[in-house]
């Protein structure tokens, strides 16, 4: 799996992913994640799943996290982008019920 990362505008950042967010790719890119969320100083950090294919328990589980130390400092984690296998993934053990998801960055920003 891959990251990539957009410069802080207007308190968000987007991290975009590619790949799979499973064992495999979280391991791939943990450590740059890890540094990303610890220096975040705006207050919505955006996961873009527009290229994410799959997620696993491992995946839910860092994304859980990730949340958890977000609303610590006051900020939020929002995810955005979901094909139909992530987002009914996310529905049937009730992500969205605790982080928010939108279909669309741009819906997301229009909010």
């Amino acid at each position: 799996m891959k990251i990539s990362i957009s410069p802080l505008e207007n308190n968000n950042q987007t991290v975009s992913f590619d790949g799979e967010f499973d064992k495999a790719g979280h391991s791939e890119i943990s450590s740059e994640l890890d540094g990303v969320v610890k220096a975040f100083k705006g207050t919505n950090l955006i996961f873009d799943f527009t290229r994410l294919k799959f997620i696993n328990s491992e995946g839910i589980g860092y994304l859980m996290e990730i949340h958890a130390h977000l609303v610590k400092l006051d900020k939020k984690l929002v995810i955005v982008g979901l094909n139909s296998h992530v987002a009914d993934v996310f529905k049937t053990i009730g992500i969205n019920e605790i982080i928010p998801v939108y279909d669309t960055l741009e819906n997301f920003l229009k909010k």
